[in-house]
């Protein structure tokens, strides 16, 4: 299961239009468990509803995280509890932090391309390749200046290698991402924000050459509810209560338990996000997540997305 830890709300700052920026420290006054650039943290808000947020503080500041939110009118409740309900003084609970995004180690360069909310990351990021000497760059692509938060910090950073472009809403007007990826050919290339902006630029990348990284909680590749794995025709035995749940056929795991009371949490329900992870014992489960590493799958499985070879999968729960 998720480790978690109790943070209290420290800060609250509206960093841009639908933009609000969040601070938090220990609720027990010692320091945050560690994090490294591009890591995120799940947020555990209210009712089962968790999700993950990009830490953008610089990984040195061991007494406080850091995280912004864009407020989706047609989201799944999270932003709007953020911006609604969340107060300076609350108490919530937050994961370990987690990274799926890092800085590469090697690279001669980076270059982060990063739509709207997707600049967060990149803010660790580059205080990490400020404090090591690392050459960096950034495309900044958003609406309007009034959308566009944090540019009054992110300026000292990188100085004249940061290009903000603006383009109104009109698809007609968006960066050039050939002349991009041409123009950083021997960059290691990360990209974050809308999918339509990581979607192009992959495509261009597999077209010129090059290397790149995304980050997206509901990434292209993901399952959707109707793709995600539902193999079904298996038991799941749970190890410490000793329940047996059978998965039918076009179940996931996470309904086969749910349909029995049984609660695991959840957030992405895509096999992206690792809150749902959860070591098995035995059986030969089929990994359709993009969180665990080959040797992580060797001991652990996402139950949102998970489907099983064999004819039984012994839970540790």
């Amino acid at each position: 299961m998720v480790a978690k830890q109790k943070v209290l709300i420290s800060a609250m700052r509206h960093e841009a239009k639908g933009i609000l920026s969040v601070e938090m420290v220990s609720a027990q006054a010692d320091d945050l468990i560690p994090f490294s650039a591009g890591g995120h943290i799940d947020v555990f808000l209210r009712d089962g509803l968790v999700r993950q947020y990009s830490l953008m503080n610089d990984p040195k500041d061991s007494n406080r995280y850091q995280f912004a939110v864009l407020l989706e009118n047609e989201g799944r409740g999270g932003s709007a509890f953020v911006h609604q309900s969340l107060r300076v003084g609350d108490v919530i609970e937050v994961s370990h932090p987690r990274n799926n995004f890092e800085v590469v180690d090697g690279a001669t360069s980076h270059v982060f391309v990063a739509g709207g909310i997707g600049i967060t990351p990149f803010i660790s990021m580059a205080h990490h390749c400020r404090h090591n000497a690392i050459p960096m760059k950034l495309y900044y692509c958003a609406r309007a200046p009034e959308t566009t938060a944090f540019v009054d910090h992110l300026t000292p950073l990188f100085g004249e290698n940061m290009l903000v472009h603006y383009d109104g809403g009109d698809p007609s007007k968006s960066i050039n991402l050939t002349e991009l990826v041409a123009s950083e050919a021997n960059a290691q290339l990360y990209c974050c924000g809308p999918r339509g902006l990581m979607t192009a630029l992959a495509e261009v990348v597999d077209l010129q050459g090059g290397s790149l990284i995304t980050e997206d909680f509901n990434p292209v590749g993901a399952k959707t509810d109707d793709e995600a794995s539902k193999d079904g025709d298996f038991t799941v035995e749970l190890l410490r209560s000793g329940l047996t749940v059978d998965v039918g056929e076009g179940q996931t795991i996470i309904e086969a338990l749910k349909a029995v009371n049984i609660d695991v949490e959840t957030s992405c329900e895509a096999g992206v996000c690792g809150t749902c992870v959860v070591d098995y014992l035995e059986g030969e489960p089929v990994h359709n997540d993009v969180v665990l590493m080959p040797d992580e799958q060797e001991t652990s499985v996402a139950l949102c997305v998970a489907g099983c070879k064999s004819k039984k999968l012994v839970l540790d729960l």
